[in-house]
């Protein structure tokens, strides 16, 4: 397609990243039913799923031991952002407009921890209101540290999504980031974007 612009985008976590995949049995049961459902190959995805860790824990998809994010976590943030900042710079329908108009690339992302540092959990209590009353449960996640970086690349095609907008898109990754309990302030980051 004409008039793709290539944005490549670097990450660094100012807070620590938590896991977003549930074990290898709960995430592959997910995974086949939504890809029956959209006709889609998910096999690569199944592949660097963690093996099977203490119930009730989150963690990072890997390739070649390494953890990774895919494409559509930082897609995801995007859309949150243009959600909540919709009639930024003037655009209407931004979701939407981020949705059909944003890629990111490649489809695995690696994520790249500071030397010296070691994957770490964090256990935390999930409150929830439910038919039955209040209810709180345990829940476990991988966690990599403050300074972990990732890089990948925006394709945006023509359209109402400049670089202006992207980049308010991306400053509200100060406040709420990625992964897991991102109100908790878990995964926000600092970014750097430059046209390829």
């Amino acid at each position: 397609m004409d008039n793709v612009t290539i944005y490549h985008l670097k990450i660094v976590f100012t807070q620590p990243l938590l896991g977003t995949q549930p074990q290898r049995d709960v995430a592959t049961e997910f995974i086949q039913s939504k890809a029956r459902d959209a006709g889609l190959d998910v096999a690569d995805e199944e592949a660097t799923l963690p093996e099977m860790l203490e119930k009730g824990t989150t963690a990072f998809h890997r390739l070649e031991g390494r953890p990774i994010l895919y494409d559509y976590h930082v897609k995801g943030f995007l859309k949150e952002s243009g959600q909540v900042q919709n009639g930024l710079g003037g655009v209407k329908a931004l979701r939407s407009k981020v949705d059909n108009l944003v890629f990111v690339r490649p489809r695995r992302i690696t994520l790249h921890v500071p030397d010296g540092a070691e994957l770490e959990y964090l256990e935390r209590p999930l409150r929830a209101q439910t038919a039955q009353g209040p209810r709180t449960s345990l829940a476990r996640s991988e966690l990599l540290p403050t300074g972990t970086w990732l890089e990948c690349e925006l394709h945006v095609l023509p359209g109402q999504i400049s670089e202006k907008i992207l980049r308010g898109l991306l400053d509200y990754g100060r406040y709420k980031g990625m992964g897991q309990w991102r109100n908790g302030s878990y995964g926000q980051f600092e970014y750097e974007l430059n046209k390829a």
